[in-house]
């Protein structure tokens, strides 16, 4: 473990290799401050050209559109940093929109709902090792035509894949425009053509990560993980299930938003080889660069080539998993036997 700042600055020298003269711009918020403030005093060390915005300096959250005077800044930087919690709507009116302006003009580092201990474990992490690994894996999957997922709670997934879409290496080293990633980093994506199965979620992603965190802690009375059933692709709305009422209804909306949010899109293996040993934490930025996840929702087709689209994206994460490419084992109980 590290600290806070050295997190930082392996952010800004190491992953988006800040430059001297280069312009970069923080978006932060009250409960990120200090992530959004470490930030800021790393970038510093390299560049005088630094600019922090402040959330709730334009209003109450969540907020209904991105400010005017934030939006109007993206186009000078060369660097962008997100580095706020997430609330519910916001991916819609604030994130995307920001990174659809960012990636024209800069490359970008996002970490929505970061916090001090991602900063000190995942940011504190070797990327020069994470970027080895997750071209090894890269080599071993790229060609794929199927992918097996199961678990001892019950999981057992098949995720069929298009030759002509691409798997994404994230592996925390942005220094082109246009390029961007997840920080703490550490994951090799992928758009699936089909998934069927179910899937036994540990943690959700979006705003629900901040607002229930790990579903499944053994020292917890409140084990309430989500069972989904996968059907051709889209989600059984009607056999989603859930002990936490509130969560099922909330889950159930959100994948009602529009036509392809319950639609399987993105399929995830964990590249961050510092974060496998862990546990999980309870904040997805983190973990789901430390086990296996799939996402329903936007496909991020821009880097896919995925031929669809959403306004939302949820991960499900899943533990112990042992996983199978074209029939040959690659993973058991969360350990890669590659």
């Amino acid at each position: 473990m590290g600290t806070l700042y050295e997190g930082a600055k392996n952010a800004v020298e190491v992953c988006m290799g800040v430059k001297l003269g280069e312009h970069v711009l923080i978006v932060t918020d009250k409960s990120t401050y200090d992530v959004g403030d470490a930030l800021r005093r790393a970038t510093e060390k390299v560049t005088p050209h630094v600019k922090m915005y402040v959330l709730e300096d334009y209003g109450t959250r969540p907020m209904k559109s991105l400010p005017k005077e934030i939006e109007s800044a993206i186009p000078k930087a060369n660097v962008t940093f997100w580095a706020a919690e997430s609330r519910e709507g916001e991916l819609e009116a604030l994130r995307g929109p920001f990174m659809e302006i960012a990636l024209k003009y800069a490359r970008h580092g996002h970490m929505p709902s970061v916090k001090r201990r991602l900063m000190e474990e995942g940011m504190c992490s070797d990327y020069s090792q994470i970027a080895k690994f997750t071209e090894k894996l890269y080599q071993i999957v790229k060609d794929a035509k199927k992918i097996d997922v199961e678990n001892p709670a019950g999981t057992k997934l098949r995720v069929e894949l298009n030759p002509e879409w691409k798997w994404v290496k994230s592996d925390g080293i942005y220094h082109e425009k246009g390029k961007w990633g997840n920080l703490p980093d550490g994951e090799l994506f992928t758009a699936v053509t089909e998934s069927n199965g179910r899937m036994v979620i540990d943690e959700l992603g979006d705003w629900f990560s901040d607002k229930y965190g790990c579903l499944t802690k053994p020292e917890s009375d409140s084990n309430t993980p989500v069972y989904v059933d996968i059907e051709n692709s889209r989600v059984d709305l009607k056999t989603l299930d859930c002990a936490n009422s509130r969560l099922k209804h909330e889950l159930l909306e959100y994948l009602r938003t529009d036509e392809n949010s319950n639609r399987a899109g993105e399929f995830a293996l964990p590249t961050n080889v510092e974060l496998l040993t862990k546990p999980l934490i309870g904040n997805l930025l983190q973990d789901e660069k430390a086990r296996v996840h799939h996402a329903f929702g936007h496909p991020y087709p821009e880097e896919t080539g995925a031929d669809w689209q959403s306004k939302t994206h949820v991960d499900g994460l899943m533990k112990e998993c042992s996983v199978w490419v074209d029939g040959k084992k690659i993973m058991e109980a969360d350990k890669y036997l590659t």
